[in-house]
């Protein structure tokens, strides 16, 4: 019999040792994460608490809009936050089921440019009263008056820049080929027209109309250079600022149980979609399933701040978002929202394309590129039976050099739709075209495309002296 050393007893005990300091460990690690998720999360609801107040001071009308010469700068006032005398008293969030305690406070401060707001306060707090400093998590906002901006009226009367059927920024517009416009143009930017191109309506530019020299002086009778546009015509739906407030709003539809991911329709099994109130769906035509397949479901958001939608407007969110051969069919006879946090292409490979029921409508907002393409068929009525355009799409895009080409419509496709890129560069090709109309920074008809004007993008761009309003908006305050 061997003398026993002890040796597994040692190895065992330094494993158990080892095991605990790594379990220990662990749990400090986690410990720390749940702290940071839990300080994050007040975070965002410390920021939630200030946009509901902000929000609120707004629909009431009760926020700081008179000159008073003697109120303390926003900055300073949020450097004066424990003077509690400066602010109202808490208001608290009821609607929060939370064992905090969630509100906001608000106050009356200057702008560095002198404009009049009010200091929101959001905050997170652990216990019902106590001082205005005392809080888990806080956030600032600054309510403020828009500058009012005008677009100066001409000589020969105002330029309406909404209701035209292209309209450009500094980029300019470019007709080439046997390119056909119906309607107007109006551009800070230059025009160029050569090759075989028809004479648009009418041109106001800001730059210089060239146009081919054969052209008989009544084909131009309607063209103006160098005419004085007001800063609306850049981007007076404010885009990239609507984005962003409702990506605020939307976010949670990238979160589960939403199903946010790439979209492809038209590819067998799922060939044609529905997209409704409901949310998007497309029909499995697997041997083996045969049935209807929840692509994304859709949540009511408050979508007003986008011309011509409403309160409660059902919105779908998605990544990448791909219709090539099948069909998407909009119904419901609602308004549905669309936002794809990538690119978006439709057409390419056959089928019926879109389809809309009678007042149904379709306005999609793309962070990315929009390809409009090759054998894409719409219904020919671009607008609904009481006025609302059917197809709506709003583009954030922003081109990256003259040449890029940001929202495509070629091959022979069929357009009918408003589209508003007021950053992107618009290339309209092939044989196809656009019924409706189109706001780009660029835009380019080449070859047989067409754009028939029809339809419009509001009248609150209609250009005058009388053209004044003051709008309201919020900042953060860092």
């Amino acid at each position: 019999m061997k003398h026993q050393q002890g040796a597994a007893l040692v190895i065992v005990m330094a494993l158990l040792a080892g095991a605990l300091m790594l379990g220990m460990s662990g749990m400090q690690s986690a410990l720390i994460d749940e702290r940071l998720a839990g300080n994050y999360r007040a975070t965002v609801i410390a920021q939630m608490a200030a946009e509901y107040g902000a929000a609120e001071r707004i629909k009431e009308d009760s926020y700081n809009k008179y000159p008073d010469s003697s109120a303390m700068s926003c900055s300073d006032l949020r450097e004066s936050i424990n003077e509690r005398d400066r602010f109202s008293d808490f208001q608290k969030i009821e609607s929060y089921n939370e064992t905090s305690f969630i509100g906001y406070y608000h106050g009356g401060c200057l702008q560095e440019d002198g404009r009049n707001a009010d200091l929101v306060i959001g905050q997170v707090r652990a216990m019902p009263s106590g001082n205005i400093d005392d809080y888990i998590a806080i956030a600032f906002l600054a309510i403020v008056e828009k500058e009012s901006t005008s677009i100066p009226p001409e000589d020969d009367g105002s330029v309406n820049i909404g209701k035209s059927a292209i309209t450009a920024g500094d980029g300019g517009v470019s007709l080439t080929g046997s390119a056909r416009v119906s309607g107007g143009i109006i551009t800070s930017g230059n025009v160029e027209i050569s090759g075989g191109a028809t004479s648009p309506d009418s041109i106001d530019a800001g730059g210089n109309i060239v146009y081919p020299d054969w052209w008989d002086d009544e084909q131009a009778e309607n063209y103006n250079e160098s005419v004085s546009l007001g800063p609306d015509i850049d981007d007076p739906f404010d885009i990239k600022e609507l984005y962003k407030k409702i990506d605020q709003q939307t976010i949670a539809l990238t979160k589960k149980p939403f199903t946010y991911q790439d979209i492809l329709v038209g590819s067998y099994p799922l060939v044609d979609a529905t997209i409704s109130q409901n949310g998007l769906v497309a029909y499995d035509q697997s041997y083996n399933v045969q049935d209807y397949q929840i692509m994304a479901e859709a949540m009511n958001y408050d979508m007003s701040d986008i011309p011509s939608l409403k309160n409660d407007s059902p919105v779908i969110r998605v990544k990448n978002f791909n219709l090539t051969n099948g069909s998407l069919h909009v119904t419901g006879g609602e308004d549905v929202v669309l936002i794809v946090d990538g690119d978006l292409r439709l057409g390419g490979g056959g089928g019926k394309g879109l389809i809309f029921d009678a007042n149904s409508t379709l306005t999609v907002i793309v962070t990315g590129d929009t390809y409009l393409e090759s054998s894409l068929q719409m219904q020919d009525l671009p607008v609904t039976e009481n006025g609302k355009p059917k197809f709506m799409i709003y583009s954030i895009k922003k081109n990256r050099g003259p040449n890029d080409r940001n929202v495509i419509i070629n091959g022979s496709s069929q357009v009918m739709a408003m589209i508003y890129a007021p950053y992107a560069n618009v290339d309209i090709s092939g044989s196809g075209g656009l019924r409706g109309a189109v706001w780009g920074n660029r835009v380019t008809v080449s070859g047989a495309g067409r754009v028939i004007g029809e339809g419009s993008f509001g009248g609150d761009q209609d250009s005058g002296a009388d053209n004044e309003e003051s709008e309201v908006e919020w900042v953060v305050i860092e």
